[in-house]
């Protein structure tokens, strides 16, 4: 199979969204509410992502195998005004069977590419703290512990961590 990173399209909402629903169910479970993974929708998310891949100050990228979206990843400026970083790694997703091929690494250097174009330097990320595979691939990648804050998600109130990079030449 020949597999790729590209800038996401808006035709690609639809398969973003099948991604993203099938992800949060499988990475999520045990985490959140089996009623709210449930209860996800994928049209919705198809809305979703079709405005956020006209917006301009967005970077979306999908990782496929072939013709089939395998995964995304989006990033721009950072949105919650953490001091220290301009740069966010808003999301990064890749369906589980096609996990551990290097999906999540090449997606994060297109989001980092996307991120220098839009003048940015440094880059943050949340990430669930029960959430051990995303902290260590985040951790692989050279993150380091930002802090610690809550979250809530449906009913659930959890805790998130953040990992960042003083520098995207820092991220390997």
């Amino acid at each position: 199979m020949v597999s790729l990173v590209r800038p996401a399209e808006v035709e690609d909402a639809a398969a973003i969204a099948a991604v993203h629903v099938a992800t949060w169910r499988t990475t999520y479970r045990g985490l959140l509410p089996d009623d709210f993974l449930n209860s996800l929708d994928e049209s919705g998310y198809e809305e979703r992502w079709r405005r956020i891949l006209v917006e301009p100050s967005s970077r979306v990228y999908v990782a496929a195998d072939g013709p089939q979206v395998v995964g995304f990843a989006s990033g721009g400026r950072e949105r919650a005004g953490e001091d220290g970083f301009s740069g966010e790694l808003y999301a990064i997703y890749v369906v589980q069977e096609a996990q551990g091929r290097g999906h999540g690494r090449r997606l994060v250097q297109a989001v980092v590419g996307g991120l220098r174009e839009l003048g940015l330097e440094d880059m943050i990320v949340w990430v669930l703290r029960d959430n051990a595979d995303a902290r260590k691939f985040y951790e692989r990648l050279g993150g380091a512990y930002v802090r610690t804050q809550p979250i809530t998600i449906g009913s659930a109130l959890l805790q998130e961590v953040s990992y960042g990079w003083r520098s995207l030449d820092a991220i390997v």
